[in-house]
């Protein structure tokens, strides 16, 4: 969608209290907080060099020294998952403890839809797959496995799509700090799991440990605070004054 196609979808739901025909959605859309969050970067006044800077300073948050000098940004963009993962689901679910999930998966050819990507930052040499909560927890298992969290799937298709494109992954879950800082959802705990690869192994045993040592550069937390004032500083020169108070608007709300 347009840049200014989701201003005017954000605008029309903050008239009307809801967010895709969800009674009080608006206000904890993670969907509006992630647009908000990198719209800048789609801009069409702002120029490459500071997407290349604003970009380049939040890898050094996370201790990346990376020249960027390219940068892409998708929202909302789907990734199938691996077929080693579909081959290897087919034949995990046949010990799922619960009985109609069993049967049901006889009847499936595909046992794992796409993966929904919040924001994805291609630049040059890296594939960085982010997903932002507001509000909400990852999820901690998939229909068909009790062991997919929503962090190790994100890596796992991000991984598929790296090595097709010969770059590097990256992956953040950017959070407000507060919900993060009181441990007080799960993936506080595979963010720090996931530090070691061979604890992102087990969460993902469809793959070897060399091939996601090769490709995963990463797995990181960033408060969402500071993505949202780095993109902004960097940007708010560029910006019309009409889409900045739209912005400064909708963050004040939360």
């Amino acid at each position: 969608m347009k840049y200014k196609n989701w201003v005017e979808k954000a605008k029309k739901a903050r008239r009307t209290g809801s967010f895709d025909k969800k009674e009080n959605q608006y206000d904890k859309a993670e969907e509006l907080i992630t647009f908000y969050t990198f719209a800048p970067l789609e801009h069409e006044k702002l120029p490459n060099q500071i997407k290349n800077k604003v970009v380049q300073e939040i890898l050094s948050f996370i201790d990346i020294d990376e020249n960027v000098r390219e940068v892409k940004l998708y929202l909302e963009k789907d990734l199938p998952p691996p077929n080693k993962y579909l081959k290897w689901l087919s034949d995990e679910v046949r010990k799922h403890p619960i009985r109609y999930i069993r049967k049901e998966a006889e009847t499936k050819r595909i046992l794992e839809g796409h993966t929904q990507v919040d924001a994805i930052i291609e630049t040059d040499n890296l594939l960085i797959l982010i997903e932002v909560k507001f509000t909400s927890d990852i999820s901690p298992y998939t229909k068909f496995s009790l062991s997919r969290n929503q962090i190790a799937r994100l890596i796992d298709v991000g991984i598929s799509k790296a090595l097709t494109l010969h770059k590097k992954l990256v992956v953040l879950c950017c959070t407000p700090s507060q919900l993060f800082e009181r441990r007080s959802r799960l993936y506080y705990y595979k963010i720090q799991d996931y530090s070691d690869p061979s604890n992102i192994q087990k969460d993902i045993s469809s793959r070897k440990i060399d091939e996601i040592t090769k490709t995963l550069e990463k797995v990181a937390w960033l408060p969402l605070e500071k993505i949202i004032e780095t993109v902004y500083e960097n940007a708010k020169g560029y910006l019309d004054s009409e889409d900045f108070r739209e912005a400064e608007r909708f963050f004040s709300e939360r």
